[in-house]
């Protein structure tokens, strides 16, 4: 008769879940893959000479260490935020329209920020050298980028070296703006859901640790999806019992 023996094979994915020093409960983190927990051991061996045949006859652990990495094409905001090393800040533009905006001796080939993002129904006006009122032609003078709100003067336009006075609308907006690098130390806590087609549910919770990216950030990729890749060393926590002061994991079934 053949031992019963308990199998557990794995095979499927899961959700990862983040808290931030400011909230009291997690929040999805966003679409992740290739989630994990890596371990190593640093080591101290004694060597026995004594002998013809060098041996190990000690060795003793001197330290174990935790990391977590994983890659999310998930690129929300706080997501980004935290591969800035950042904060991030919403504002709200809202509609309206602009007469006669004034941009003095503009060059062919530069670029001219205009005061609002997502415009339309732009018209840009200029004196011929008679000192009469014209109206440029754009695609021609000029190009817009409507939905950053920029002017390309056109090198040897009509309006090269001119001034100009620009009327547009602009639209309601929600935008977020990022800071970089003034919050890279920022500690966290991390859970991981495994969903998984083969085998039982099973919870990993990291108590501390501080991400930071790992790799790239991709400000152009044209044959696959922007990612960005986290990882960071989990951290003790004092607060917390022996064996779940670095990771807890939770199996169901």
């Amino acid at each position: 008769m053949a031992v019963n023996r308990e199998q557990n094979y794995n095979l499927g994915g899961g959700e990862l879940y983040i808290k931030f020093p400011t909230e009291n409960n997690f929040r999805y983190f966003g679409a992740t893959n290739e989630v994990k927990l890596s371990f190593s051991t640093n080591k101290l061996e004694h060597k026995n000479s004594e002998s013809a045949t060098l041996t190990t006859d000690l060795e003793v652990v001197k330290e174990v260490t935790a990391e977590c990495s994983f890659t999310t094409e998930d690129l929300n905001k706080r997501v980004l935020a935290l591969a800035f090393g950042g904060t991030y800040n919403e504002t709200t533009q809202s509609s309206g329209s602009v007469t006669d905006e004034e941009h003095d001796g503009v060059v062919g080939g530069l670029v001219y920020d205009l005061a609002y993002k997502k415009v339309s129904n732009v018209v840009v006006k200029y004196k011929d050298d008679n000192g009469d009122d014209q109206t440029a032609a754009e695609n021609t003078d000029y190009s817009v980028d409507y939905d950053f709100g920029t002017i390309e003067i056109a090198e040897g336009g009509a309006i090269d070296g001119k001034d100009i006075k620009v009327d547009y609308d602009y639209a309601e907006i929600n935008q977020v703006e990022f800071s970089s690098l003034d919050n890279v130390s920022m500690e966290v806590a991390l859970r991981f859901n495994a969903k998984n087609q083969v085998g039982k549910p099973k919870q990993t919770l990291i108590h501390r640790i501080i991400l930071a990216l790992d790799g790239d950030y991709e400000l152009k990729s044209a044959d696959k999806l922007n990612s960005l890749s986290f990882k960071g060393k989990v951290l003790k926590d004092e607060t917390k019992p022996a064996g779940k002061q670095f990771v807890e994991t939770l199996q169901l079934g």
